[in-house]
């Protein structure tokens, strides 16, 4: 081993200490690992990227979340309304000078005849075909509908229609020259856009443009079918007037010989035929069924007994079984007295006999009734039988009289009418001749129609308004928001609670208030001056949680670090031990900073080598018999020791921290002691905080306001966590408290811009040079009064 100790570095011309290349305790400005505010030294694996969330990308914004965004808006909201006044302010400037733009438009259908390759189907008759059929013809007209005869035409057509306007006929061009045509999608209805500063001028043209299309179509339609079908419409012409002279000897001959007549009177009577031979029918079916009523009716009279029931066509049917019901029922009480021994000559029985007589009379005398009206039915409907078949036959005579006179009539009509059909015919085929040469010299026509007359528009299309503040505002926003993430990307320092629980993702355990003390010892020994301050609360509230069920089982043994010097870890560290002590639990406070041990200054110890805490780790690693209890120094507070080290002369601390004397040395510590509060090295260039921080129970990572660095402290809870160790959160120190809240994005500004600092001077190098020889602090006298800057910072150390 080494005579001299190996301090943060590896020169031989000499140690290298945290606060850079020259062994400084004190500076305006603070000083990191490696002196270089971009972390370029010992930071350097940790990249460009300052510290933001997923700032490991590497862009000028970094990673942009919800949560990241809402926290920067809710930051620096400030700027991102000053980029929206300016937006709108650059919007309102645009719109101002933009000129003012009418358009008018005006529609019309474009419709095509239909192709005979695409068949006679029903299908086709109903479905338009709206498809690429349009669309090709469109795109193959546009240009004629845009060349330079239609716009003449448009100014001749707008010339007429205002005779008085002073517009010339450039201005006219130049407006056409901007107007747009184009084809409403899946449809057939063409829109004309014209754009213009007057809001007459536009509508006028619109509406002269769509006439001038239209008339230019149909003029082309025109001559063009005219051309392809004019041979074939004279021949149908001259076949007309032919079929037209045939037809006029036919109607003539006809008038003449009354055929017409005849075949009217034949067809008449064939119909009164028809009808007498249906009613003859009718009336058959009737007889029949009279016939089959009048037996009937006459066996109901011979035996009354054999009755039924009836149809209910049958006459007086309901009658006869009106009077057929009471009959047997007066038989069957006439028959039920005479089963009950009732004798025939008993007055009752003689009643009832007499009572079944009259209703047996009745019912007899109903079906008479009924037989006679059968029969006189019967009678009437034979006559009307006779009748009709007379009538029949005197229309069947008729009949054969009109058919004789038709066919004499017809033999002389049949010439005619053979003439008439043959140029008929050919009538009809050179009528469908013509119907194909047409449709087929028609079928690439458009048949244009103007569907909608432009109007007059009220309401100018640009500037829009809307669209231009619009766009201003989103613009504006976002660049608001780049601009903020930016700033938030390049802010590396911790200004507010959001930044650890949301950026970093570690709980706030405590927030410890600014102290207004100038020397260490105060500010260590605050929580026991004055115990009822806010500093003193926040601590013991501290103390509180961590003795909560929650963190029960990992509360013994605490180590306080820190990711770089001044952001009051030993200052915490102490204060937590004096608060635990006062609360009755028996506390050890240990300086396992060996390489700048500060405890021996702040609880004024004077110690000596075999009181070293480091020299005594050095010995047990050298085989040399060690008693820990030795180094407890009892301090004025009940229930709280000390264990301090000296200047590291003649130790080696990276062999001490490797060695399994911290094991030993926690074990007597963990049955010695209720609690273990432990003062580390600022976790950085070696590696003493990963092996303490897996040694004890549970770690406490400090945080200052507008001190502590994202990228560090994101490195350090990282290479803990990997290495096994329990962090329970952090601690932000040095905070101013208002009323209102702990602090705040603004707060940061200007909290070191006042007369105090943090009693022990934040801002200075961290670093040490082996004493000589005891300094005054070191052998307990009064130290001697550093010189302060002008904001009061006067103690040149690092907590």
């Amino acid at each position: 081993m080494a005579d001299k100790p190996l301090y943060y570095g590896g020169k031989k011309s000499g140690p290298i200490y945290y606060g850079g290349n020259r062994p400084s305790y004190g500076g305006r400005n603070p000083m990191y690992y490696g002196a270089g505010r971009a972390y370029g030294g010992a930071y350097g694996q940790y990249g460009g990227s300052n510290g933001m969330e997923g700032g490991d990308d590497g862009s000028i914004v970094g990673k942009v979340t919800l949560s990241r965004m809402c926290r920067v808006v809710s930051q620096r909201w400030l700027s991102v309304f000053v980029f929206l006044l300016i937006g709108l302010i650059v919007s309102f400037a645009v719109y101002r000078v933009s000129p003012t733009i009418y358009e008018a438009s005006s529609e019309f259908t474009m419709d095509t005849k239909r192709n005979l390759s695409r068949g006679d189907s029903a299908l086709d008759d109903v479905v338009p075909d709206y498809g690429n059929t349009y669309a090709e013809i469109f795109n193959t007209r546009i240009s004629s509908w845009r060349s330079e005869k239609i716009a003449a035409k448009i100014v001749e057509l707008y010339r007429a229609e205002h005779k008085n306007s002073t517009v010339s006929d450039e201005e006219l061009m130049t407006t056409l020259a901007k107007s747009e045509i184009e084809l409403q999608r899946n449809s057939r209805i063409i829109t004309i856009s014209v754009r213009s500063q007057s809001a007459e001028l536009c509508a006028a043209l619109a509406d002269a443009y769509a006439q001038a299309i239209e008339e230019y179509t149909d003029e082309e339609n025109k001559v063009r079918c005219e051309k392809a079908v004019s041979q074939i419409k004279n021949n149908v012409e001259t076949k007309r007037a032919e079929v037209t002279a045939v037809a006029e000897k036919l109607s003539q001959f006809r008038t003449a010989n009354k055929v017409d007549s005849l075949r009217s009177e034949r067809d008449t009577t064939q119909q009164a035929i028809i009808k007498t031979t249906n009613d003859i029918l009718t009336q058959e079916t009737e007889e029949t069924q009279l016939v089959e009523w009048e037996k009937l009716l006459a066996e109901i009279q011979k035996n009354p007994l054999s009755h039924g029931s009836l149809s209910t066509d049958v006459p007086r049917a309901q009658e006869i079984a009106t009077e057929h019901r009471a009959f047997v029922d007066a038989e069957s009480e006439y028959k039920t007295l005479l089963a009950t021994d009732h004798l025939e000559q008993h007055p009752l029985v003689i009643s009832k006999k007499q009572a079944m007589e009259s209703a047996k009379q009745r019912f007899l005398d109903a079906a008479k009734r009924a037989h006679l009206t059968g029969v006189s039915t019967l009678q009437v409907t034979r006559n009307k039988l006779r009748n009709l078949r007379a009538k029949l036959e005197e229309l069947r005579n008729n009949l054969s009289l009109c058919e004789q006179r038709i066919v004499l009539a017809e033999s002389g009509l049949g010439q005619y009418e053979a003439e008439f059909g043959v140029a008929n015919r050919v009538l009809e085929g050179l009528i469908l001749e013509y119907d194909k040469a047409r449709i087929e010299a028609e079928k690439g026509n458009e048949i244009i129609s103007i569907a909608r007359k432009a109007k007059v528009p009220t309401t100018p299309v640009l500037p829009q308004p809307l669209l231009i503040f619009g766009i201003g505002i989103f613009l504006s926003l976002v660049l608001g928001f780049v601009f903020v993430l930016v700033l938030d990307n390049l802010e590396d320092t911790v200004v507010n609670l959001s930044d650890i629980e949301g950026r970093l993702s570690l709980k706030v355990l405590a927030v410890l208030p600014h102290v207004r003390r100038k020397r260490r010892e105060q500010v260590a020994r605050f929580t026991m001056d004055e115990r009822y301050s806010q500093f003193s609360e926040a601590v013991a509230g501290l103390r509180n949680l961590l003795d909560s069920p929650r963190y029960e089982a990992m509360n013994q043994c605490l180590l306080v670090i820190s990711t770089q010097p001044g952001e009051g870890k030993t200052v915490t560290s102490s204060s937590l031990a004096i608060t635990y002590a006062q609360a009755g639990k028996k506390t050890l406070h240990v300086d396992f900073d060996m390489r700048r041990p500060r405890l021996a200054t702040v609880w004024s110890l004077n110690l000596e080598e075999r009181q070293s805490f480091s020299h005594m780790m050095q010995k047990r690693i050298n085989g040399e018999d060690a008693d820990f209890s030795t180094l407890v120094n009892h301090s004025d507070i009940d229930n709280l020791d000390i264990i301090a080290s000296l200047p590291p002369e003649n130790v080696s601390p990276s062999m001490i921290f490797g060695s399994s004397a911290v094991a030993e040395f926690f074990e007597w510590a963990h049955a010695n002691y209720d609690r273990v509060i432990v003062d580390s090295p600022p976790y950085g260039l070696v590696g003493d905080v990963v092996s303490l921080a897996v040694a004890v129970d549970s770690v406490i990572i400090m945080c200052c306001p507008d001190r502590t660095h994202f990228k560090p402290i994101q490195y350090c809870s990282r290479s803990l966590t990997e290495a096994g160790a329990n962090i329970l959160g952090v601690v932000v120190n040095d905070v101013e408290i208002s009323n209102a809240s702990a602090f705040s994005p603004s707060a940061h500004h200007n909290r070191y811009g006042g007369k105090y600092g943090y009693g022990y001077g934040y801002g200075y190098g961290y670093g040490y040079k082996p004493k000589k020889k005891e300094s005054p602090e070191e052998d307990g006298s009064e130290p001697a009064e550093p010189a302060g800057d002008e904001t009061g910072r006067d103690y040149a150390d690092d907590e």
